[in-house]
């Protein structure tokens, strides 16, 4: 009797301010990339990893969707929604606290403990806080 092919789970985190981490939840084991720097850098460094096999295999994408901060959930849940729609697959959104467990997390989403998600919204932790800079010069009314 053949074996089922385990599924695998693309994840994204970017839920803390200046850093990110991505990579795979499979039933053999979690294989996670670690980055440093703003969550900007997430989408390619998760292109030099990502290989055509591993979007056919897929069978959906994971990410945090917060609480954490503005700009840093905002670019992964950007990002994950993105992906998701771009490769026809599931979204599924978690908490900081479910991605705290990685494995214990694919043990849920492999039994369907997680519902699927057309669109994942972002969970701040603050307010954002977005000014306009100031002006250098007299203002000009048209």
């Amino acid at each position: 009797m053949k074996r089922s092919k385990s599924k695998c789970f693309l994840f994204l985190d970017t839920a803390r301010s200046g850093e990110f981490r991505f990579g795979y939840l499979r039933e053999d084991g979690v294989e996670l990339v670690d980055g440093i720097g703003r969550s900007n850098k997430i989408l390619s460094a998760l292109a030099s990893h990502l290989k055509a096999q591993d979007v056919q295999d897929m069978a959906g994408v994971c990410v945090v969707a917060g609480p954490g901060s503005f700009t840093s959930v905002r670019t992964g849940v950007l990002v994950a929604n993105l992906l998701a729609r771009y490769w026809g697959k599931p979204l599924y959104g978690v908490s900081v606290e479910q991605a705290q467990d990685v494995e214990r997390l694919y043990r849920e989403l492999n039994d369907g403990k997680h519902p699927s998600n057309g669109y994942v919204a972002p969970v701040y932790d603050t307010e954002p806080n977005i000014t306009l800079k100031a002006s250098v010069g007299p203002k000009c009314y048209v």
